[in-house]
């Protein structure tokens, strides 16, 4: 009897076995688990933000129709980098930026030439040709390089978020900020 049932609990035994092996194998070859894990992946891959050169940003900015945003920071500055790691690293802020706006990044501490269509100049120049002298600074243009307003200082996510729609969305060319923050509380 004992050998009766060992072999009965051996057949079981490597019956099982060739199931989870089969299975394994099929699933594994056949791509049943891969579209759920490649999408995972992809849902779970976070945006970058492209920063690029003036001239890159008017072009894009022109070719796509989208806001200019220029970021003017200065090197040891706390706020600034508060800025970048909790702001510009949001998804939210960069979804928003990615789709409504190109954006540009200035050192304007910075002896780095640029250049400006064909001028050619240094950051810590470019900073003060917009009169930029507090940091962090931001600074809103239109597509065609035409200024409509710098926001001065470290600002929330949730508070850039406002400001990014209320540009993005064309709002700045009808109501005020303030208008805009009333709207959008009712």
């Amino acid at each position: 009897m004992n050998i009766i049932f060992n072999s009965k609990y051996k057949i079981v035994i490597y019956g099982l076995l060739f199931v989870f092996l089969t299975s394994s194998f099929i699933l594994s070859n056949f791509g049943l688990k891969k579209p759920l894990l490649i999408e995972a992946v992809e849902e779970s891959k976070p945006l970058m933000l492209e920063w690029l050169s003036y001239n890159e940003a008017v072009t894009k900015a022109e070719n796509e129709n989208k806001y200019m945003m220029f970021f003017f920071y200065a090197d040891g500055c706390g706020w600034c980098d508060k800025m970048e790691k909790e702001v510009y690293a949001d998804e939210n802020v960069k979804q928003i930026l990615a789709e409504k706006y190109v954006s540009v990044k200035i050192n304007a501490s910075s002896n780095n030439k640029i250049q400006i269509n064909s001028e050619e100049m240094t950051e810590k120049a470019f900073a003060l040709k917009y009169q930029v002298t507090g940091y962090p600074t931001t600074w809103f243009f239109e597509s065609k390089n035409i200024g409509i307003a710098p926001l001065p200082g470290y600002v929330s996510a949730e508070q850039f978020i406002s400001v990014l729609k209320y540009i993005g969305e064309d709002w700045y060319k009808e109501i005020t900020f303030q208008e805009y923050i009333e709207k959008d509380k009712g």
